[in-house]
């Protein structure tokens, strides 16, 4: 009976010219056209054919609510897993499930997925996309909600014991973010990987006496981001051992075996309480490539994306429903948006680090990949619809390990980064640049959601024909960078949410691709330069905010030509430290002959004298992606374990080389 619907339903619907094959091929091209640096070109190939192929069928959702085969806001009863906790507020209570092997239980969600994923495999790779669309034109409601002006910005600069240490850059205070390096102010903690899987070094930070303690292999891994939390060391990111599933498929009138692997993002913990003999305490995977993480409090929120390759199967179900722990996701906690129609899964699990032997909770959503951003309360994944117009932001409240699906909004315009989004006050802010039909192909605005996720307040149709390429949310006031052949950066007061203000707008040469404040009314600027040659150079401004009204270009600083930095590409390779005065980033460059050179470079900042250049540091081999330098005392280390394989040490003062540790 279902199926039987489904199908009648797909049959109504005509795939639009501009999303057929021939259209997508030409969209992909005209995105890689025109002249853009060795990092931009690279970013705008990856972005486009990263983008989500689906096949939607707009009634299939709103069928499936009214029918009430699928409750969209369910209660959260026993999570299903082997060991698995239970989803409410109380602790944790197993719960029993198949053993791994036996085929799946029967149940309507699980059917009507697999349905659902069989229509979409079997379209042509066309995307289509119901979802409701939220134009950022309408009209504003007029009444006005006052906001708190306090904000903060985090410091990287952290205490252990009696010395001071730089930690992992972060966009949120509270909300830690993984990286391949990471410090807690006595050891220094390095991943990298091998022919095998992936090795984390443990180094004893002492100076000129630095030591390796510890070298701990992980088989059949790929580690893409890595954090410290208390004397835990937790590990995320790819496994390598793929799931294997034959099926027989019919092809040109025969069955043919086929042979489908899936990827799996893999958790690890390890108790280093001895660092010299870390004892593993969690290992589990969950379905899809990974995405992104973060630690809050005492838990691990993992972040996954799962393309499903068959469901022709009802006994093959983890070829088509995610699974985590090895057991599929409960049907309680599988989300079908209304209207959406995809055969990839945003997975969504939670971890306590300090003691849990199973995911706290899990919440899987039909739909595809996107940006993430996370407040101290809310996770956000802005999504790219099918026509690259349009973003989809769904929000999935958490605490305490507790996951919950809380409201979505498809507005028209693209978000360029995790940056871009902002939460204050329990409201979400954001900048996005909209494509317009007409002579003018875009323009920028900021806009304000409210709890409900609905429009509060806006700022639009700003830097006509121009596109953001940095933005910073301080407080009550925002900051963002567009850029066509300047760069004006713009200064919104937010003050009252209900009607944002554009208080300045300040255009120099170049743009900014990364923004950070710099200590009391000084916000640092990284970016490139580019001129009339195309010739491209890193340039570093520094900008005066402390009138809070307007902005002033204090200082710039122009590497030499044809360099190129991570600065918007990867905000965890900088390393800002306004309490030391220290600015530090891994740099490429080129000579005349065309031979490429990384560095690290240093800087400090003097209001009358500007930016200060403290030491070029060129370690043989050094990987531009994953180098990172950070601080401990007065010691300075840069440590990259896939280019050079070690630790150099310097003295923080001179930087004066003192040792090198190798892997």
């Amino acid at each position: 009976m279902i199926e039987k619907k489904l199908r009648q339903l797909s049959e109504d619907i005509a795939i639009p010219d501009t999303l057929k094959p021939e259209q997508v091929e030409q969209k992909l091209q005209h995105s890689k056209a025109g002249h853009q640096s060795r990092y931009a070109r690279r970013f705008t190939t990856r972005l486009a054919l990263g983008a989500a192929c689906i096949l939607l069928v707009a009634a299939v959702g709103n069928y499936l609510l009214a029918s009430g085969i699928l409750n969209h806001n369910s209660p959260d009863p026993a999570a299903g897993q082997n060991p698995g906790p239970q989803l409410d507020s109380s602790p944790p209570a197993s719960v029993s499930q198949p053993p791994e092997g036996e085929a799946a239980p029967e149940g309507e969600v699980y059917e009507t997925l697999r349905q659902k994923i069989a229509l979409d495999l079997e379209s042509s790779g066309d995307c289509l996309n119901y979802e409701k669309e939220y134009d950022l034109a309408e009209a504003v409601p007029e009444q006005s909600k006052a906001a708190d002006t306090a904000g903060s910005t985090a410091d990287s600069a952290q205490k252990s014991s009696s010395k001071e240490y730089s930690g992992t850059n972060l966009q949120v205070q509270n909300v830690d973010e993984g990286d391949v390096v990471k410090t807690d102010g006595t050891y220094i903690y390095t991943s990298a990987t091998d022919a095998l899987g992936s090795i984390v070094c443990i180094y004893k930070a002492e100076g000129k006496d630095t030591k390796k303690l510890t070298e701990l292999t992980v088989d059949s891994m790929n580690i893409s981001e890595m954090y410290i939390k208390d004397h835990f060391l937790v590990l995320v990111g790819s496994d390598w051992e793929k799931q294997s599933t034959s099926e027989k498929k019919k092809s040109s009138g025969a069955y043919t075996e086929n042979n489908i692997q899936q990827e799996n993002t893999l958790v690890l913990v390890y108790d280093i309480t001895d660092k010299e003999n870390p004892k593993q305490t969690f290992h589990k995977n969950q379905s899809g490539i990974y995405s992104n993480s973060r630690i809050s409090g005492n838990y691990l929120y993992t972040y996954s994306v799962m393309t499903a390759e068959s469901a022709d199967k009802k006994d093959k179900p983890k070829c088509y429903i995610p699974s985590v722990g090895g057991s599929l996701v409960p049907e309680d906690r599988l989300v079908i948006p209304s209207g959406v129609s995809s055969h990839s899964y945003m997975v969504f699990t939670s971890l306590d680090i300090m003691g849990g032997t199973d995911f706290a909770d899990t919440l899987s959503i039909l739909g595809g990949d996107g940006i993430c951003y996370v407040s101290e309360g809310n996770i956000y994944i802005a999504s790219l619809t099918a026509d690259y117009t349009k973003t989809t932001i769904r929000r999935f409240h958490y605490q305490d390990g507790k996951l919950t699906d809380n409201g979505e909004k498809t507005i028209r315009g693209k978000i360029l980064n995790q940056f871009s989004m902002d939460e204050y006050e329990g409201k979400l802010r954001f900048v996005a640049t909209t494509e317009n039909s007409g002579r003018t192909k875009t323009s920028n605005g900021l806009y304000v959601l409210d709890e409900d996720m609905e429009l509060l307040g806006k700022v639009d149709r700003l830097a006509k024909s121009e596109r953001i390429y940095s933005a910073r949310f301080m407080g009550d006031k925002a900051y963002f960078v567009t850029y066509r052949e300047t760069d004006p950066v713009f200064l919104v007061d937010l003050s009252d949410p209900s009607t944002p203000v554009v208080k300045d707008k300040l255009k120099i040469p170049g743009f900014s691709e990364y923004l950070q404040s710099y200590g009391e009314g000084l916000m640092l600027g990284i970016g490139s330069n580019i001129n009339k040659n195309w010739d491209t150079q890193i340039k570093l401004t520094m900008f005066d905010i402390s009138s809070g009204t307007n902005i002033r270009e204090m200082h710039t600083k122009l590497l030499e030509m044809d360099t190129y930095g991570l600065a918007g590409k990867n905000h965890k390779a900088i390393l800002a430290a306004p309490g030391k005065n220290l600015i530090g980033f891994a740099a490429e460059s080129y000579d005349k002959k065309g031979k490429q050179k990384i560095t690290y470079r240093l800087y400090s900042y003097d209001k009358k004298k500007g930016f200060q250049k403290l030491a070029t540091l060129s370690p043989k081999d050094m990987e531009m992606s994953s180098a990172r330098g950070l601080y401990i005392g007065e010691h300075f280390y840069l440590a990259d374990e896939d280019g050079m394989g070690g630790i150099y040490v310097y003295d923080l003062n001179t930087f004066k080389q003192l040792a090198k540790v190798i892997k």
